[in-house]
């Protein structure tokens, strides 16, 4: 419906794969949108939907939030002022993030149980519009400023070090992010 399957082949260097999650991030924002903004839609797809995104805030993305704050940002604190300042603003929007995904989550999770509720609607617009431009800006400075730094300087054995950090925290239980409506 929303997310489409398949893509570009895969990359599985550490930048690269944290590329795919920010398409991921992306793609999952904009579901989001669309479900509040959309309402063509039979009521399995937004419920569907609602539980795909649902999944995704709560589960995957703490997870590679976690590989930005255990695996990128000690191995890159000091390389100079500048990326020592992306590193302080990427933290600081992470922990202004998490409000923001508890109420997404909420939001999205009334939308699933009453998904013909204009008013469930309604309160899922402004947050889903909030999370897609918070993200955006949060992953261009990575994208700008961070991940080129990583793919100049790390060595090949630094990359596989940080690769073999994600996919572990892949196979771990990971708390996440709950909402009220997701407990």
């Amino acid at each position: 419906m929303f997310v489409p399957l398949g893509g570009a082949p895969k990359r599985e260097d550490f930048v690269g794969l944290l590329l795919e999650c920010h398409e991921r991030i992306r793609r999952f924002a904009g579901l989001s949108r669309a479900i509040a903004q959309r309402t063509d839609l039979p009521v399995s797809e937004v419920v569907e939907a609602c539980e795909r995104c649902e999944r995704y805030f709560s589960e995957a993305l703490p997870r590679h939030v976690a590989d930005e704050e255990e695996s990128l940002l000690p191995h890159l604190r000091g390389h100079s002022p500048e990326v020592d300042a992306a590193l302080a603003t990427m933290h600081t929007q992470h922990e202004h993030h998490r409000p923001l995904l508890v109420e997404l989550l909420t939001a999205l999770g009334e939308v699933r149980h009453s998904p013909t509720d204009p008013a469930a609607r309604e309160r899922l617009a402004p947050l889903a519009t909030r999370a897609l431009r918070d993200f955006d800006e949060h992953l261009r400075l990575e994208e700008a400023i961070l991940f080129p730094v990583v793919t100049a300087t790390w060595t090949p054995q630094q990359s596989a070090r940080a690769v073999e950090e994600l996919r572990a925290r892949r196979h771990a239980a990971s708390p996440g992010f709950h909402s009220a409506s997701s407990r």
